[in-house]
């Protein structure tokens, strides 16, 4: 079929084919999202025609090209009312178009016009059934801006971009590395359905396939990087998750992607997993006993989701040792860098486990009693829990370093855990609440219904984000150090 005037002439005639297939089903009762879904998806499988008859890139990139002016012409005439939404005008169709042209060109001057294939093919199906079945299944609702998508269809889209981009890998590119189609479907997967999902309504048709289609390109042409999309994408996976939890926000997930992907690059598995572990315990045991909680944890300054603040507190100390690690080659600074994350796991584990303590607790400074939830106290409860939050990640070092790096890498958990109390007493800014009462009621807020508070003790500057990144900072430079000399 290749350069026939017959081939040429079916790539012209489908697209036609498929808006009047669209019309009709529309006419015999199918919804209009229904419709217009049927032309998203059956429309995406054009490229398969194209790169069977076309072998030059201007060629193939006429009709694309042509379908941009149309789309556009269409989104103000409606001509074609089975492809247009009409409750919004966010120009999708025309992106659609736009994608289509740019991998075309894109995939043929790079001698690889399959890659053009993986793009459209993962929009095409991930997206088409994706709002399908969000639409009639989606229960799980995103929270905030994000609520008309839902998880049901964030998992459609992640099953057949994967199984897209698996497919035409296995046709088409089946020599490039041994596995690759299953390599490039597990890459692809989860990006393109979190491209979906924070993507605004219509330009996902152009940043889904331009995403996939540049992921395969990288990974056909650096095999290597095979595992650092595999870590990433399980990243995003665990973050989607807590994001629809409400445990972390836009700018929380966005900064953790890029710590989990540079602390993989720079420490490898350990560190990687070491990150994701104390993630997803430091949020479950946030969730244990949250109404308990409440109270105490509304006189912090942040609580609820993670924010950048607290991910770039807890995350950059760790990333700081593990660059060193990797362009000094220095064994201490790799040992620093987890042991990083086993005082954050256990700090968060102390604070999170010690407001459960139906005791009061004690001053870490004068050991008398203190507000409940202020910075500065501890309880055996709480203590009890920094403990076991340390020895949870200094597991991780037994494979590598035996139970002597386990032992040494809890130790500076918990005494890191221990020293962020003691910041926290000696220099956390503390807040004075207005209150008709005679005792003294303290916040780490500093406003209160929008008027600020008198700061009575510590420097307004520090707050429980800096005495945390303080905190596991020093404990992972004195543990680089004494290292050395173990």
């Amino acid at each position: 079929m290749e350069n026939s005037i017959l081939g040429i002439l079916l790539t012209v005639i489908v697209p036609f084919l498929v808006l009047g297939l669209a019309s009709v089903v529309q006419k015999l009762g199918v919804s209009a999202e229904g419709s217009r879904k049927l032309v998203h998806i059956l429309l995406s499988n054009w490229i398969l025609l194209a790169i069977a008859v076309y072998t030059q890139a201007w060629a193939i990139c006429i009709l694309p090209a042509c379908f941009i002016v149309l789309n556009y012409l269409n989104t103000r005439t409606k001509l074609f009312s089975a492809i247009e939404r009409d409750e919004d005008n966010t120009l999708g169709t025309v992106w659609y178009a736009v994608s289509l042209f740019l991998l075309c060109l894109a995939g043929y001057s790079l001698e690889m016009p399959w890659l053009a294939a993986c793009g459209m093919l993962a929009m095409g199906y991930g997206d088409g059934f994706g709002a399908l079945v969000g639409r009639r299944f989606g229960k799980s609702k995103f929270p905030g801006s994000y609520s008309k998508k839902s998880l049901e269809g964030m998992v459609t889209v992640m099953i057949f971009s994967g199984l897209s981009v698996g497919i035409v890998c296995a046709i088409y590119a089946p020599d490039i590395t041994p596995h690759f189609a299953l390599y490039a479907a597990l890459s692809c997967a989860v990006p393109a359905a979190a491209i979906e999902l924070f993507t605004p309504r219509g330009v996902d048709n152009l940043t889904l396939p331009l995403g996939v289609s540049l992921i395969i390109f990288l990974l056909a042409r650096f095999p290597f990087l095979w595992p650092v999309f595999f870590c990433l994408s399980i990243a995003l996976l665990i973050l989607i998750f807590a994001y629809y939890l409400k445990a972390i926000t836009i700018s929380g997930l966005i900064s953790a992607i890029i710590l989990g992907t540079t602390l993989f690059v720079f420490g490898g598995l350990i560190n990687f997993a070491a990150l994701v572990l104390f993630f997803v315990l430091g949020s479950i045991v946030s969730r244990i006993g949250k109404k308990k909680k409440s109270v105490a944890e509304t006189l912090h300054e942040r609580h609820g989701a993670r924010s950048i603040a607290q991910v770039v507190a807890n995350g950059v100390p760790s990333l700081l040792f593990a660059a060193v690690y990797y362009f000094t080659g220095i064994e201490s600074c790799l040992i620093a860098s987890i042991a990083c994350f086993a005082a954050t796991t256990a700090d968060t584990f102390s604070s999170e486990i010690g407001m459960l303590s139906k005791k009061v607790p004690l001053s870490i400074i004068t050991l008398t009693p203190i507000q409940r939830g202020i910075s500065g106290g501890f309880t055996a409860l709480g203590l009890f829990g920094g403990f076991l939050g340390a020895i949870i990640i200094s597991a991780l070092m037994i494979p590598d370093f035996g139970v002597k790096g386990m032992i040494i890498v809890a130790i500076v958990g918990f005494v890191s855990s221990i020293l962020d109390s003691v910041l926290g007493a000696l220099f956390q800014a503390k807040y004075q609440v207005p209150s008709d009462q005679d005792e003294c009621l303290l916040t780490e807020r500093k406003f209160t219904d929008g008027k600020p508070l008198k700061l009575i003790h510590g420097f307004k500057w520090v707050n429980n984000d800096v005495v945390n990144f303080a905190s596991v900072f020093f404990c992972g430079l004195l543990l680089a150090i004494i290292w050395q000399f173990i």
